[in-house]
């Protein structure tokens, strides 16, 4: 009896030390540098649960939610979903107020002048979208056994309505559009704002998961990737002094200034342009979108479209971000236990060129991600696949990585690790939104870290972090549609919420928190807090290393500093 009893108080003490150290461990290895907006909030999250065993269970060891805790599937059986009725046939699309904001650029254009001349410096011409990012458009393969799709951003509006916090907000009847959901500004602050699910996502309804936009099977028998060939690179991976100027356009101050929004050739309206944007294999990919119903799609396309957001940094320098949004991220597992879901998802990748060369590619993951040279990552291979790079989204998360595989991060073992594998290939060029965003933030800045001084980049400022308030706004920015979508809405990039719920209550019985994670955490804000403007590839702080071969990339840790 006193054998067993030992046994088991020793289990015990290591199990508690064991949650202690990860705990730890995981605090100190996450990139964040800031008290997330759960932890900030916790003692009145806490204070939610009725069950003071509960309670008290949460404050003194960290386990929260065990009163309810159940597995998390990523689908649910039929016959467990409520009945609950999707409000599809009350929805309707460009409700009131979206004509008002709705921008025709072409009546803009043509106010009398002739010459192209006249049009230099206007910041209302649009812009092409240059030849060479659609020819180096990233193609995307997602998981086989993924269960939450790509989704269509005006679709998912149509299932979220706004929120302050955990309180529907008390606005008209309107539905938000992507054309008037800046109106939700005037109501509230953009960190107390949140595009709530109509509906219990757990019931797991058809729209959280958007089956109808997996991307179109291609019909031919080369769809998959070529092998890279590795090279032997020394240790240091930094750019040689000939590079820097692509590599980091911010390094020298003087030598990189920015640069205004490119200067436009001729008003846009112009038919020989019309004729030039509707001739070449790249431009007529670029308008499968606009395919009837009736017509077949090709391979690769998905009907939920893409965010392409070029931001000229000068110096003959053009970054090509590539955004990718799903309805839900369903979190990784550790132990059984799974962390980090939320509704609303945006993940990104970064084409870096220079004089139309392209460079480097950066993949997004979680709140990191590496940088490729542009050579070391794979290529596709078929008919309008070849020499574009191939990325792999993880099973749910869809964080965004350069090969195939389990990546593991953060914690040791591989305890917690995304996976991706070679499931459907998605080709965004083939159905885009694209935009030209030109911002006075964080060009001499990297990651999410600005000056407070105003420096000179060639003296490393001291980094605070950004807040809200330094986002960009319309009096620092410039975000406009490219010629190729003149109509495009532009009230979406300007909302400064978040785009799914609030993280739930303790008291939610859909919520818990092991090891200082919950299983629902906020949902994400849109894609102009990626900070767009920064100069050198990483997302997250501190050095950015461009990893030169795959090979190197999958011994480095997924903040993309080691």
């Amino acid at each position: 009896m006193v054998y067993h009893l030992r046994r088991t108080l020793i289990a015990l003490v290591f199990f508690v030390l064991s949650y202690i150290a990860l705990s730890a461990l995981y605090s100190h290895l996450d990139p964040s540098t800031s008290k997330s907006e759960e932890e900030r909030e916790d003692n009145v999250w806490i204070a939610t649960s009725k069950y003071w065993v509960d309670r008290q269970a949460c404050r003194w060891l960290g386990l929260c939610g065990l009163a309810h805790y159940r597995p998390d599937p990523a689908t649910k059986p039929w016959n467990r979903r409520s009945l609950a009725k999707d409000t599809t046939d009350q929805i309707f699309l460009g409700g009131g107020g979206t004509h008002a904001e709705y921008v025709d650029w072409e009546d803009i254009i043509d106010d009398g002048r002739q010459s192209p001349d006249e049009w230099e410096g206007d910041p209302r011409v649009l812009k092409d979208v240059p030849q060479f990012v659609l020819d180096h458009a990233p193609m995307v393969h997602l998981y086989s056994g993924e269960q939450f799709w790509p989704s269509d951003i005006n679709e998912h509006l149509m299932y979220t309505t706004p929120y302050i916090n955990h309180t529907t907000m008390n606005m008209t009847n309107d539905q938000h559009t992507l054309y008037n959901l800046q109106r939700i500004n005037q109501k509230v602050k953009g960190k107390y704002s949140f595009m709530a699910s109509k509906v219990d996502v757990e019931d797991r309804p058809e729209w959280l998961g958007s089956p109808y936009n997996k991307p179109v099977p291609f019909d031919d028998d080369d769809g998959e990737v070529e092998e890279v060939e590795e090279y032997e690179f020394s240790e240091a991976s930094e750019p040689k002094d000939e590079d820097i100027e692509w590599w980091d356009p911010h390094r020298y101050a003087e030598e990189n200034k920015i640069a205004l929004p490119l200067s436009p050739s001729a008003p846009q309206s112009r038919p020989e342009l019309r004729r030039r944007r509707d001739t070449g294999p790249s431009s007529r990919k670029a308008q499968a979108s606009n395919l009837g119903p009736t017509m077949p799609k090709p391979g690769g396309y998905s009907p939920a479209p893409a965010v392409l957001v070029m931001v000229d940094k000068g110096n003959g320098i053009l970054d090509a971000f590539w955004f990718y949004f799903y309805s839900y991220n369903l979190g990784t597992t550790v132990l059984n236990i799974r962390f980090g879901n939320h509704v609303g998802d945006w993940e990104h990748s970064l084409v870096r060129f220079h004089h139309g060369v392209p460079k480097a590619v950066f993949f997004s993951a979680h709140s990191g991600g590496l940088a490729y040279s542009y050579n070391a990552v794979e290529k596709g291979k078929g008919k309008g696949r070849e020499g574009r790079p191939i990325l792999y989204s993880a099973l749910g998360s869809h964080a965004m990585y350069a090969s195939p595989g389990s990546h593991p991060y953060v914690l040791p073992f591989g305890l917690l690790a995304d996976v991706t594998d070679k499931g459907p290939l998605w080709d965004p060029a083939l159905n885009y939104m694209a935009f030209h965003f030109n911002t006075s933030i964080t060009h001499n800045a990297d990651a999410h870290s600005i000056s407070a001084s105003g420096s000179s980049p060639a003296t490393p400022p001291s980094p605070i972090n950004i807040t809200l308030s330094h986002v960009p706004n319309e009096k620092e920015s410039i975000f406009q549609p490219a010629s190729c979508n003149p109509k495009a809405p532009l009230s979406w990039w300007w909302y400064n919420g978040h785009w799914g719920d609030k993280f739930y209550d303790l008291g939610d019985s859909r919520q818990w928190r092991f090891a200082g994670q919950y299983h629902y955490v906020n949902g994400p804000f849109g894609p102009r807090y990626k900070n767009l403007g920064r100069s050198k590839l990483c997302q997250s702080s501190g050095p950015c290393r461009i990893v030169e071969s795959l090979k190197e990339g999958s011994k480095k840790s997924w903040l993309g500093t080691k």
